[in-house]
């Protein structure tokens, strides 16, 4: 019986000792990986207005325009009232007043 007990604590310190060599090499090599690519993203014209100045165009129609790249009030101005209306989910005539009112500070 004590000759069992002590294999088990040879065993058990075995794997204790492993376990413990396994984090620090575990984290070592974490370490050593490549930092990932920054993205970088593209800062709008401080001159140019932005897409909330539009009357109608509140905080959420300005997040789905900006979201799909229309930022400045010059490509809003360029776009087309389909485009506007199916990225913003608006009327077609709601998004040619925007394009209308852009145009017009442009």
């Amino acid at each position: 019986m004590k000759r069992l007990a002590k294999i088990i604590g040879i065993v058990g310190g075995t794997l204790a000792l492993i376990w413990a060599m396994r984090d620090r090499f575990i984290s070592v090599a974490a370490s050593r990986e490549p930092e990932p690519p920054v993205l970088r993203a593209t800062v709008p014209d401080p001159a140019a207005p932005g897409i909330d100045t539009i009357d109608g165009i509140g905080p959420v129609f300005a997040g789905r325009l900006r979201g799909a790249g229309i930022d400045t009030v010059p490509k809003l101005a360029s776009s087309t009232a389909d485009t506007i209306a199916e990225v913003a989910g608006v009327s077609g005539a709601r998004a040619r007043s925007w394009i209308d009112q852009a145009r017009s500070l442009t």
